[in-house]
């Protein structure tokens, strides 16, 4: 009886046993499916580059295969050698399906065969970036069309070649009618941040043009190549519609964008933190990353024209890539230097750390080395957390950049009303120079010249006294040297200013060239012989200015006394002038600086039909005191 028992129990051990668990090696589906193809699907590279189908079989039949970890990708880093795929997948529903097979990846092209019978069948081939509308599959990603009846299983094979980015592919196997409304909530997602980077930038656009600040300027160029940054990385080149745009979208790399792309972001950080104690330092940041932009700008630019020699296999791509990720390091070091020198207290350096850290964590160049594979150091997500970090980024820079252009604003118009004030100085001083030339010049001539005609008027009215024409030409010769005198000495004006005016503008008009009309209401006036000075000094110059200028025929001044205050007025019919115009005289200057010494105000409009100056003395002011 044992021996029958033992024998009916080793029969039972290899009988086979129905079961529900599925071989490793068969992705089983009915319907939508969220397995990841890790545990499925299994690589091999071909190191010789010359394997064909039937050699990658044989290979897999040897179980030189190998799986990866379902949950990570399939991350290889720069591999030039064609990466092989297999997949078994079985149909174990009882309705006939349709599937996509889609890989997320910048492969350049992806080759797909089925095993039928005993042979092969290309079933699909790839090319990058072709346009998703010229695709079998219409989806931005690379994917091909898997068809099953009930119980139908399928064995594929396929080729990746990817000559210019790193093998890290994200693979997926399920419904058309899943992947869409999948796809559907993507697109709308970075669709929102996409098109919310693009009208950022042309804010900034504007907003550099109305302020004249090229940091505008370089944030705008700085949310563009952003947005080229993620239509590359998010696979959404082939969406691209316009043909201008697709060419040169297809035509960069990534790498190189993200250098540029961060380099920007360091000169927006450095507007925003920037310190003159630190200006030596600075300088030479500043430079540093100059040199970064500008490798990263050659590198885009040999890509765009000679993208196909750009291979790993050639020696130039692949240095260029490693000395690209070198630059990436450097320029993230040095954003980390501008933001720690900025704080002196060791707590705000700390603070600085911190927030240092999470911008260079999240950052351009962070966004391209995770999607790449390169540095997986974040959960790639949809929205992905570097967009919510530039949307926070633009906020801050956003409200920094407010902040430094006020404190800029403010310091330039403190340096020109520093520069106004040391102009107004400059021709007060000049007048003043004038003014006392004037006064040795005279002080001369009256010691001199009028001496030498006193004593020839002395010795004429003794000698030669019937001779009237000799004393009647030295007698006016004597009051003509007077009136030139009281002309360079009008500091020593000893007359009420309306009765010189009233001299001098008779002299004009006896000229029968040009008409004054001078109206003076002033009565009861009591002033300073200061402020009387130089009240007769600006409607001496007005008139001047009129004779030698207007070319006028009739003009009029009118000095009137108000409450507190005295307004002169001055018109012509002449031909005016460009009130914005720089002159090089000191006449309208020194009518300028004489008025704002007494706190005075002065209005001009000229035009070709004439010229109008009103000015505003206040008479309580420390000219004007009785």
């Amino acid at each position: 009886m044992k021996n029958w028992l033992f024998f009916g129990l080793l029969i039972w051990c290899f009988l086979p046993i129905k079961s529900n668990a599925q071989s490793i090696d068969t992705l089983f589906v009915d319907g939508i499916n969220r397995k990841s193809l890790g545990n499925f699907a299994s690589y091999w590279v071909d190191s010789t580059k010359i394997a064909s189908v039937y050699d990658c079989e044989k290979t897999f039949v040897n179980k030189k295969f190998q799986h990866w970890d379902e949950d990570k990708t399939l991350n290889l880093g720069k591999n030039p050698y064609p990466l092989w795929l297999q997949l078994t997948v079985k149909n174990n529903g009882a309705n006939y399906n349709d599937y996509w097979w889609g890989i997320y990846t910048q492969a350049d092209t992806i080759t797909f065969y089925k095993k039928d019978k005993n042979d092969f069948i290309v079933v699909d081939k790839l090319i990058n970036n072709t346009l998703r509308n010229n695709k079998k599959v219409r989806t931005r990603f690379p994917a091909t069309k898997i068809s099953l009846q009930p119980n139908q299983s399928e064995t594929y094979f396929v080729k990746i070649e990817n000559l210019r980015n790193t093998q890290n592919a994200v693979m997926d196997l399920t419904t058309p009618e899943d992947n869409l409304m999948w796809e559907k909530k993507f697109y709308w997602q970075i669709g929102f941040f996409i098109g919310g980077f693009l009208l950022i930038s042309a804010i900034s656009l504007i907003l550099g043009f109305i302020a004249k600040e090229n940091v505008f300027f370089t944030y705008a160029v700085y949310l563009l190549f952003v947005i080229f940054l993620s239509l590359r990385e998010e696979l959404l080149v082939t969406v691209i519609t316009n043909k201008y745009l697709f060419d040169i979208a297809n035509n960069l790399h990534s790498l190189p964008l993200a250098v540029i792309t961060l380099a920007l972001h360091f000169k927006i950080v450095n507007f925003i933190l920037y310190q003159k104690k630190n200006k030596e330092n600075n300088i030479f940041l500043q430079k540093t990353n100059n040199v970064f932009l500008i490798f990263g700008v050659i590198f885009s630019i040999i890509f765009y024209f000679f993208k196909e020699e750009m291979l790993f296999d050639s020696g130039i791509f692949s240095y260029l890539w490693d000395i690209s990720i070198f630059v990436i390091f450097g320029i993230l070091l040095i954003t980390l230097l501008i933001i720690w020198q900025k704080f002196n207290k060791l707590t705000l350096k700390l603070l600085a750390l911190i927030i240092g850290t999470l911008f260079l964590y999240y950052n351009p160049a962070g966004y391209f080395l995770n999607y790449a594979g390169i540095l997986n150091y974040y959960t790639i997500t949809y929205p992905n957390y570097f967009y919510w970090i530039v949307c926070f980024e633009f906020l801050l820079i956003g409200c920094f950049l407010a902040w430094r252009y006020q404190n800029t604003m403010k310091n330039n118009f403190s340096l020109l009303s520093e520069k106004k004030l040391k102009k107004e100085r400059y021709y007060r001083k000049k007048i003043e120079i004038q003014q006392s030339e004037r006064i040795e010049i005279a002080k001369d001539l009256h010691d001199d010249l009028g001496a030498t005609i006193s004593a020839l008027k002395l010795i004429i009215t003794n000698n030669y006294k019937e001779d009237k024409h000799l004393s009647t030409m030295i007698t006016k010769a004597s009051s003509d040297l007077k009136v030139f005198f009281n002309k360079l000495t009008l500091n020593n004006l000893d007359k009420p200013f309306k009765v010189a005016l009233h001299e001098k503008i008779e002299a004009i008009n006896s000229a029968n060239t040009l008409k004054i009309t001078f109206i003076c209401l002033c009565e009861n006036l009591e002033i300073t012989n200061r402020f009387n000075q130089v009240i007769y000094k600006i409607s001496n110059e007005l008139i001047i200015n009129i004779v030698k200028h207007s070319k006028a025929k009739e003009a009029t001044l009118q000095i009137i006394k108000e409450e507190n205050k005295i307004e002169i007025l001055a018109e012509d019919d002449g031909i005016g002038f460009n009130i914005k115009k720089k002159y090089s005289g000191l006449g309208l200057e020194s009518i300028k600086t004489r008025v704002k010494n007494l706190k005075g105000t002065i209005h001009i409009s000229s035009n070709s039909k004439g010229s109008t100056f009103i000015i505003h003395l206040p008479i309580k002011s420390n000219y004007a005191e009785k």
